[in-house]
């Protein structure tokens, strides 16, 4: 367990540690101060549709004149909404899973791996449009729809982990000298599975940022909620956004969030595996 925490703290000291932790941290300081920092509700017809940008509207307008600014920060709370409780109920449901199926072993290690199985042999993308069309359009929805698809994948390789472990000297110790399952999971199992657990959790943010956009700019997110997504359908679908130098503060700047959105999360995980 000690080594896990030196190699986590080295990774997070490294240059891409460091890169990716400054690019996340500049975004949820986005999405917690955009009630402050937006001049606008993202709602809000604010002005006269397509301004270039000034002075009370910093990234100008959109087609029908709302706040282009205001819409990028509040984009900001809903990808990050997704990326963290995505990627929480992935990692406790897939963690949970894997170490009872991994440390049970037997009829129901087998039972439950074939489910497991049954998950990963069906196409996500398809069935997430299906899901997403055929639901109402919430960003719960899509959470529960992500969720349920990117279990399994954890689950996976938490039990193949457990099993490992669960044969190994310091635990065969433990359960000798009398100690209970649940004790030996939590001291002896869990702890060991934290450098999967980190790579879940970025693994699955980055899935779900992207899919959150993809399905807003399919038009299949929360209309109620901001999306970087639906501002990349919005001013692609305008016919004369490339005529004009709307692209450049309409379209350009909510590519741009999620790609470095992702890229944080890519320094990260790559700064947790070693790669430095």
């Amino acid at each position: 367990m000690k080594m896990h925490k030196r190699i986590i703290s080295e990774g997070i000291k490294s240059p891409k540690g460091t890169v990716g932790l400054i690019m996340l941290s500049l975004f949820i300081s986005m999405a917690f101060a955009a009630p402050m920092l937006a001049p606008y509700s993202p709602s809000d017809v604010s002005s006269s549709p397509l301004l270039a940008p000034d002075g009370d509207h910093l990234l100008g307008t959109d087609d029908v004149g709302r706040d282009i600014f205001s819409n990028l920060l509040y984009g900001a709370r809903t990808s990050l909404t997704v990326a963290f409780v995505v990627s929480l109920g992935v990692l406790v449901i897939g963690t949970l899973a894997g170490v009872f199926s991994g440390y049970t072993g037997g009829k129901i290690d087998r039972v439950m791996m074939r489910g497991v199985d049954i998950f990963l042999m069906i196409p996500d993308l398809p069935l997430i449009l299906i899901l997403a069309a055929y639901l109402r359009p919430s960003i719960w929805n899509i959470i529960f729809i992500l969720t349920i698809m990117g279990w399994p994948v954890g689950a996976r390789i938490t039990r193949a982990q457990t099993r490992t472990l669960r044969i190994s000297g310091h635990v065969d110790f433990a359960r000798v000298s009398g100690a209970m399952d649940w004790y030996v999971i939590k001291k002896h199992i869990i702890p060991d599975l934290y450098p999967i657990m980190i790579t879940t959790v970025v693994m699955q943010s980055i899935r779900a940022i992207l899919s959150e956009s993809g399905l807003a700019f399919l038009g299949l997110g929360d209309p109620s909620y901001p999306s970087w997504g639906t501002m990349i359908k919005y001013a692609i679908a305008y016919p004369l956004v490339f005529f004009t130098d709307a692209w450049m503060w309409w379209l350009l700047p909510a590519g741009i969030c999620i790609t470095m959105l992702v890229l944080g999360f890519v320094f990260i995980g790559q700064a947790m595996e070693g790669d430095k």
